[in-house]
């Protein structure tokens, strides 16, 4: 359990090697778990990518700003949203490097929030299970050893995944896409990319039935623990459930939502296609299904495991039950009904979470400003590290933020709409530029120009990091 407040709140001696390696941009100087606690909140967006798209636009566009506002009038915090499934290609939702990283943001965000921190979106899709990106050495071999009596076929095991004796304990560990299907010389061009993705999920596709039919029959012969098969049996919304609110007090799930969104009958509309979107499905046409087993794991989690922790807790849990169109199925105008009420009840979560939580974290002396830079250097570290951001924008950044021969430097302004890179970019640009030899330090701002909202990025200044060093 994460108590409000867990990491440091001491103030950083300002002399301190930290201090100035935060000052200074020097990313690969601060450790991963220095977080500041206490002078931000910041809410987890737990949710399938897949269903929930129209829901967390519409927060994105309509309810975090206010809540921005709120937190910087009120109580002189920013509000942060971690939602990692945006501005990341759909082909990545499944990657092991994604959801490794979102695991992390999730405990930072448990450990370090002043308020509310974390929200459940959970609709009618269990989601897909994960393909482990490693595996202790012993509990491969047992997998594969099983895979073996149970006849199946365990090349593809065999090939994506090496075993590190540099790990300790020994791992195995999966190799990069990138390393396995380079064969493709075009790889650059967007077919072979689509052909590529189409490979890679074919592949994963069959490492997860491998590992699946396997563990089942290990914790069957009694030979794995519940704890340990879970974690190749269930989706990553189930394993994020399971670690914000498994194991904690009743107090702390007071900073914690969880909205649960039932479509009535949804079954009847398996056949049309828009509406695989909205649940698991499984067959091929004419004989497609809901997939029973997804299904199953979706009502325990929803009927069992969340009813579970509300009967011992003040957890806050909100049921809506809609109706599909007989015509049209889960339609447009449906939609947009539920996504009303749910930014309105969203709002109202938030906004009562925060003034019950925030002053409590007032109580110790804090450095504002090294704490401010500690947040944004923590997440910009999480972005960079497992997303691998290469485009042009990259390139003509470069150029221009290089010092000038008359010294001059320019400040630097990246716009754009929502979901269009810019964060990741940035992260991107942080992490690279001590390579540059001077500073840049960023601060993100939102402006509404008419109708158009744009996330902006201003360059406060730019310096040779001899200022420091």
């Amino acid at each position: 359990m994460w108590p409000a407040g867990a990491g440091t709140k001491l103030p950083c001696p300002r002399d301190s090697a930290l201090r100035r390696a935060a000052f200074s941009g020097n990313l690969t100087a601060l450790p991963s778990h220095l977080v500041p606690a206490g002078r931000s909140v910041r809410v987890f967006i737990s949710a399938n990518p897949e269903d929930t798209g129209a829901e967390r636009q519409a927060l994105r566009e309509n309810v975090y700003p206010k809540l921005r506002e709120f937190c910087r009038e009120n109580y002189g915090l920013e509000f942060q949203v971690i939602d990692l499934y945006w501005g990341v290609d759909e082909e990545e939702w499944d990657s092991p490097e994604l959801q490794k990283a979102r695991m992390k943001l999730l405990e930072d965000c448990l450990k370090t929030s002043a308020g509310p921190c974390f929200v459940g979106l959970l609709g009618e899709k269990y989601g897909n299970i994960r393909i482990p990106g490693e595996v202790e050495a012993s509990e491969f071999e047992m997998i594969l050893d099983a895979a073996i009596e149970a006849k199946l076929e365990t090349k593809l095991l065999e090939e994506w995944y090496c075993r590190d004796e540099n790990s300790v304990p020994a791992a195995y560990y999966l190799r990069p896409k990138s390393e396995m299907l380079k064969g493709n010389k075009n790889a650059m061009q967007p077919s072979a990319h689509a052909e590529n993705e189409k490979t890679w999920q074919e592949i994963s596709d069959e490492i997860k039935k491998v590992f699946k039919a396997a563990v089942k029959l290990l914790h069957e012969q009694g030979k794995m623990k519940h704890s340990q098969a879970k974690r190749y049996l269930f989706s990553a919304i189930e394993d994020e459930f399971d670690f914000a609110l498994g194991k904690q007090t009743p107090a702390f799930l007071k900073k914690c939502v969880c909205y649960i969104r039932k479509i009535a009958n949804i079954e009847r509309f398996v056949k049309i296609p828009e509406m695989g979107k909205y649940m698991d499905i499984t067959g091929t046409d004419p004989r497609i299904i809901r997939d029973p087993e997804a299904q199953e794991k979706l009502i325990k989690l929803r009927d069992e495991f969340i009813p579970t922790i509300v009967a011992s807790s003040n957890l806050r849990v909100y049921t809506s039950v809609t109706h599909c169109d007989m015509k049209l199925g889960y339609s447009q105008e449906i939609e947009n009904h539920y996504i009303e009420g749910l930014g309105k009840q969203f709002y109202e979560d938030m906004i009562d979470i925060i003034q019950a939580t925030v002053q409590q974290n007032f109580d110790t002396e804090t450095d504002t400003l090294y704490d401010e830079i500690l947040q944004h250097s923590s997440l910009c570290k999480t972005y960079a590290s497992f997303y691998e951001y290469k485009c042009e924008s990259l390139t003509r950044v470069h150029k221009y933020i290089l010092p000038s021969k008359t010294g001059y430097i320019n400040p630097l302004i990246i716009y754009g709409g929502p979901c269009t890179g810019k964060t990741l970019l940035l992260a991107e640009v942080a992490k690279k530029v001590k390579a540059y030899s001077f500073t840049c330090i960023f601060i993100k701002k939102n402006l509404l120009l008419g109708n158009v909202k744009l996330t902006i990025f201003i360059s406060i200044f730019c310096v040779y990091s001899l200022v420091y060093n």
